[in-house]
């Protein structure tokens, strides 16, 4: 699935408004089959877009309309005075973090044209857009768009007729390669794409590099050359799972079975012939019973060490009852003794620990939940409403939901519901998940014994 967007600025805007902006969001082939186009306006005051057209369109027609809407609103909005932008940074925040872009020139708007084309299966206008560019003969993403029409095209329609169309698809993808190699090339530091998917120059060498790969091992049937081809866009971090099926073959191909087993089931791929093969088979049976071996001997290996600490004074249970009265007696007991304020799961040379606060750091860290959860009142007052219906809802009052476990410098923490009808229960709270408490057990002195019971099923638990 692909996302376009576009963003534009209204080049003249009245001396007493700040300027407005439209931003444009289309995928012509959503994860349901469906078309989407999104149009969101602002004023560079504003502090967030609005909504103001949300389409769904069906498979069947869908691209192209998208792909038309846009072509119909870059005419009109240029023809009332409206400039469109480019935006590199994908994570914009802000109305007026647009202001700053420059104008898009127009070989980028025909390579965008290029590019929804080639989305709509229609190659023959993706590269008459590409044929009428002007200045792009060393834009990278020019000839990305080139060699995908090709590409594209090619694999549309096998044969011999597609001789032409693989010869070009080649010749753009080794144009890249060859740049990304030449260490005297300039780097196309501004380098413009209209899209999600090359958005950075890693992407387009390695979809370069697949492109060559695939031509060598399924057109001229040369897998050892489509191995190096393969090793050019492993070596970016930037592959697909298409790549990863390539090489899959080309190592099938050579005779590699145990590389080629491997790989697929690193990348968790879905190749048939791989899957259904009797060596494939044995292979994953082996690598399954090292594995649960391993894991055995692991977990067989753990430590469980535990650490006194200080019992709490009567000045610290006055602090504790003024805030809460009426604490869960298995809790007071724990705090008011100094044996197991401590548990460490060793597991090798790594460990988790997980300590007993003190009645003091406890309330201090009561307060860091509460401050976690009204973090959005000012800068998004409805994220802010959604954080405390969806605790409503769950029927929790963080007000009451005192922290006693966690770990050295982190926000997450096992909280000890104080009121309520689970009282005394323990709950765990993430910071990154601040509207769900998410029940543990049903008293504190049950916490360390369930962390070992956690540990010795393999799974330690992660603050």
């Amino acid at each position: 699935m692909t996302t376009y967007t576009s963003h534009w600025l209204q080049a003249a805007a009245a001396s007493n408004k700040a300027p407005l902006l439209i931003k444009i969001t289309l995928i012509p082939h959503g994860y349901d089959g469906h078309a989407y186009w999104k149009r969101q306006e602002a004023r560079a005051s504003d502090r967030e877009f609005k909504m103001v057209e949300d389409l769904r369109l069906d498979p069947d027609g869908g691209p192209q309309a998208v792909l038309q809407r846009l072509v119909d609103l870059r005419q009109a909005l240029a023809s009332d005075g409206w400039q469109e932008i480019v935006v590199h940074d994908s994570l914009t925040l802000f109305p007026k973090d647009l202001l700053d872009h420059r104008p898009k020139t127009d070989d980028e708007c025909l390579m965008d044209l290029a590019a929804l084309h080639t989305e709509c299966s229609d190659h023959e206008s993706a590269l008459a857009a590409l044929h009428r560019c002007c200045h792009s003969e060393q834009a990278w993403y020019w000839h990305t768009a080139a060699r995908r029409a090709h590409a594209n095209r090619a694999r549309a329609h096998p044969g011999p007729q597609a001789d032409g169309d693989w010869a070009g698809a080649v010749e753009h993808a080794m144009f890249i390669i060859h740049q990304a190699a030449d260490t005297n090339a300039a780097p196309p530091d501004a380098m413009y794409s209209f899209g999600d998917s090359y958005r950075h120059t890693a992407s387009q060498l390695a979809a370069a590099a697949q492109t060559v790969a695939e031509y060598l091992l399924c057109i001229v049937g040369d897998p050892e050359q489509a191995m190096q081809a393969l090793a050019i866009a492993d070596a970016t971090n930037h592959g697909t799972n298409q790549l990863q099926q390539l090489k899959v073959t080309a190592l099938l191909q050579l005779k590699r079975s145990t590389e080629a087993y491997e790989t697929h089931l690193k990348w968790r791929l879905q190749m048939p012939e791989v899957l259904e093969s009797p060596g494939y088979r044995a292979f994953v049976d082996q690598q399954q019973t090292q594995a649960c071996s391993a894991e055995s001997q692991r977990v067989s290996q753990l430590r469980f060490e535990t650490a006194p600490g200080s019992p709490a004074s009567e000045g610290d249970l006055e602090q504790l009852l003024r805030r809460f009265p009426q604490p869960p007696h298995a809790y007071l007991q724990w705090i008011t003794q100094a044996e197991r304020h401590q548990l460490t799961v060793v597991d090798g040379e790594g460990s988790e620990t997980y300590e007993l606060f003190s009645i003091s750091a406890a309330l201090d860290k009561h307060e860091e939940l509460l401050g976690w959860l009204s973090l959005h009142d000012e800068s998004s007052p409805e994220l802010a409403e959604e954080i405390r219906s969806a605790i409503a809802d769950s029927g929790i009052d963080p007000q009451h939901m005192l922290p006693i476990v966690g770990a050295e410098n982190a926000s997450d923490c096992f909280v000890l519901r104080m009121d309520g009808p689970g009282a005394g229960g323990i709950y765990f709270w993430a910071h990154d998940e601040c509207t769900v408490f998410s029940p543990i057990v049903d008293s504190a002195d049950q916490l360390f014994p369930w962390l070992q019971a956690q540990a010795r099923a393999g799974a330690t638990f992660v603050l």
